[in-house]
């Protein structure tokens, strides 16, 4: 160590002086690239906490997050906030619980913090506000959307329902670049705001964008939503038709050896059929009325006897005269029949498939030519196309009318044409490979980071700082001793004196290789008899 030490300090003081500060300036950078490729590894990744806020919500967000000795990076001019990935969730609660950011909106925590003596109307007021906070947060949850306001009518109860104003609401969207939002994201935003608000009925929210231009539909255009509505079903019909081709025939074929396309038109409209039918040969008895009656009239002759009670009594016995009892009967029916009749009241259902329309491209095998050596060319040579057989496009149009739910009677087609692709098939682990790289870097991508910082250390220690200290600690040369005679006048004296005869070399080949030197002295004397003969 000591003679190390001693080497080191010896040949630093050999050097000039702007040697030295340019060695203690390269040492020192070196030295500091360790700790700073270090820190690189070790920094975590920052993700943005909040964006687009006010100087006031900056500051006070800056003052939280070092309070709880966070570590974050402030950009954008102040209007962004970064903190770690592992903690933007936990941070938003934490914030939100605080009531920051305040220009987001005030949420239902601004109850937490309610005094004494506060009046009705101020309680109404704060119940708004905290209602248009929790609506703009819910919906700036939705990716398209950077930034929300929600305005709120509430009009106070009347006593007549007929006096009563309905509530109102518009919502104001600042929508990020190049996202707009979909008929059917408008329509979940207005009933999610209608559903919030007591007593809101959704033709009374208004949606508009940052432009100015209004998102919603009202009762005007229900009209053309219902044909926004229709058209999107259909597709949706179609698309889940293709998909249940395409994935099947992938698992046949391959993939990317066919092409799906389905045109499948919806009939729309509500159709009520109502149908009555008469069945003469089929009669039934609709009403029945029968009546009898029956009289009997008893004839009366002139009565004998004693004049008294004893005359009167129908056990008396009277005298035989006069004529006899008299009868009469009546009778009446009266039947109606009804033929039989059958009414049917029948509604077909809407969306129902009018007809289907699927067209399919199937791509051909490839086969790669034989080489002279009978071996298979390389990839590089053309490949030759090879349509399927007929048999098996039979078998597949098969397949795809099953898949689909061909019906003749409806007037379906089904068209499958075997063409050669344009683009080559893809190889077969090319993409398990990608899908593995990429699940490799989503599992490891962290731990890799900081050991490929430190590896760099390593390659600055052993590449820079190690070079140096070596040729720091070796010992000066010895210096050279000139003659006392001096040095020559010129280079031509300097280079005769250093400089060997012929012979001189000749001798010193010689004696370092004796058998080349015989054997050149050999072909010497050969050539010399050669010419002499």
């Amino acid at each position: 160590m000591g003679t190390f030490s001693e080497s080191l300090v010896s040949n630093f003081q050999a050097l000039t002086l702007g040697q030295r500060l340019g060695a203690v300036v390269v040492l020192a950078l070196a030295i500091a690239t360790i700790p700073m490729l270090m820190m690189l590894g070790k920094e975590p990744e920052l993700v943005v906490l909040f964006s687009q806020l006010d100087s006031e919500d900056t500051r006070a967000i800056i003052q939280e997050l070092g309070k709880q000795g966070v570590t974050y990076e402030v950009g954008e001019g102040g209007n962004t906030i970064q903190v770690p990935a592992e903690r933007v969730h936990e941070l938003r609660l934490q914030l939100a619980s605080v009531g920051l950011p305040e220009s987001a909106g005030v949420g239902f925590e601004i109850f937490d913090r309610t005094g004494i003596g506060v009046t009705p109307f101020t309680q109404q007021m704060n119940y708004r506000r905290a209602l248009q906070g929790e609506l703009a947060r819910t919906i700036s949850q939705i990716s398209q959307v950077d930034r929300v306001r929600v305005h709120l009518v509430i009009p106070e109860k009347r006593l007549f329902a007929s006096e009563q104003k309905p509530a109102q609401a518009a919502v104001v969207l600042t929508l990020k670049r190049g996202k707009p939002l979909g008929a059917t994201q408008v329509q979940g935003i207005v009933h999610l705001v209608a559903s919030s608000v007591e007593g809101l009925d959704p033709s009374q929210v208004t949606v508009v964008d940052n432009h100015g231009e209004v998102l919603s539909q009202n009762s005007a255009d229900a009209e053309a939503q219902l044909t926004a509505t229709q058209i999107e079903t259909q597709r949706r019909v179609e698309h889940d038709l293709e998909q249940r081709v395409q994935t099947m025939l992938d698992q046949v074929l391959g993939r990317d050896k066919s092409v799906v396309r389905v045109t499948a038109p919806l009939e729309f409209r509500q159709v009520e059929t109502t149908e009555e039918s008469f069945d003469p040969n089929s009669q039934v008895v609709r009403s029945e009325n029968r009546s009898q009656e029956k009289v009997v009239e008893q004839g009366l002759g002139p009565q004998t006897g004693v004049p008294g009670v004893q005359s009167n009594v129908p056990s008396a016995q009277r005298s035989a005269g006069g004529p006899g009892p008299k009868e009469a009967k009546r009778k009446n029916e009266t039947l109606n029949y009804e033929v039989n009749r059958k009414v049917s009241k029948i509604i077909e259902p809407t969306g129902a498939i009018q007809r289907l329309s699927v067209a399919v491209l199937v791509d051909g095998t490839y086969e790669a030519p034989e080489g002279e050596s009978g071996k298979a060319s390389d990839e590089a040579s053309a490949k030759k196309y090879t349509p399927r057989p007929e048999q098996e496009i039979q078998n597949l149009i098969l397949i795809v009318k099953k898949a689909v739910g061909f019906s003749e009677e409806r007037g379906d087609q089904i068209e499958m044409i075997n063409v050669p692709f344009e683009t080559p098939a893809v190889h077969e682990g090319e993409e398990g490979m990608t899908a593995g790289v990429q699940a490799f870097l989503g599992t490891w991508g962290g731990f890799i980071k900081p050991v490929l910082f430190f590896f760099l250390g390593v390659m600055v220690l052993w590449f820079v700082i190690r070079p140096m200290a070596l040729n720091f600690s070796k010992p000066l040369a010895a210096p050279v001793v000139l003659p006392q005679a001096g040095l020559p006048a010129t280079v031509t004296e300097y280079e005769a004196q250093i400089t060997e005869t012929a012979q001189e070399k000749a001798m010193k080949l010689a004696a370092d290789n004796p058998a080349s030197a015989a054997h050149v002295i050999r072909t010497w004397i050969k050539e010399e008899q050669e010419q002499k003969a």
